[in-house]
């Protein structure tokens, strides 16, 4: 059997321009994790990480405090995120200026609630099957992650143990998958995923199991203050 460890990127630089790159915070979550991990013994025998930038970086931050070789790693674009930016500005137009959905959240009273009013706007309209304009319907993006995953359990061997470098939104999904979630139940899952956490699941003859979720057992005690979600 198998271990599959869904390792979430780092914090990535909310609110700017170059979205998908680590904050100096997010550099430090993936380098703590790699500590954590060789604390741990645990060592992969398969990486795989998406092709976003913010995925990369975790990767090599973690891998290089594990003293491990990037040509271990494989990228599969299909552990992508889904492209918030195109969800939230078909929600409302004007936030396809990335200026005016920073005025809008920042200006805000409450910055954080804001935040999250905006994003569960857009996903209940992109998640509804009734508007065709995305990039990505919420049900290719779900086709995808299901490849991704079937792709790593059918590669991957007995006591094998892989690491997928990936985000919130992929995860979540296979949580929905192996859990049965509806698609609210799904998102407020994913809003509960620290960064640079582990979610961790184990193949076998009866079909994956869950063995833990968002496991960041290595941001408690003196390094708490790296805890983040997004």
């Amino acid at each position: 059997m198998a271990t599959i460890y869904l390792i979430r990127h780092g914090q990535a630089q909310f609110g700017m321009e170059e979205y998908d790159a680590l904050s100096p915070t997010g550099i430090e979550q993936a380098k703590l994790l790699g500590k954590n991990l060789v604390q741990r013994k645990i060592q992969p025998t398969k990486i795989i990480s998406g092709a976003m930038q913010r995925h990369q970086q975790t990767t090599s931050y973690c891998l290089e405090c594990m003293q491990l070789s990037s040509n271990m790693v494989q990228t599969d674009a299909n552990w992508n995120e889904f492209d918030h930016r195109d969800v939230i500005a078909k929600y409302d137009t004007r936030y396809a200026d990335l200026n005016q959905l920073k005025q809008a959240i920042f200006l805000d009273s409450n910055p954080k609630q804001k935040i999250l009013e905006i994003i569960k706007g857009a996903v209940i309209r992109w998640t509804s099957g009734h508007h065709h304009d995305y990039n990505e319907s919420w049900t290719a993006f779900c086709e995808r992650i299901q490849l991704g995953l079937q792709t790593v359990v059918e590669n991957s061997e007995e006591n094998d143990v892989v690491f997928v470098f990936t985000s919130g939104g992929s995860i979540s999904v296979v949580m929905q998958q192996l859990l049965n979630l509806s698609i609210q139940k799904t998102f407020e899952l994913q809003l509960n995923i620290a960064n640079a956490s582990i979610t961790k699941l184990k193949t076998g003859t009866l079909g994956l199991r869950l063995l833990s979720f968002s496991d960041f057992a290595h941001f408690e005690g003196e390094h708490a203050n790296f805890l983040t979600y997004r």
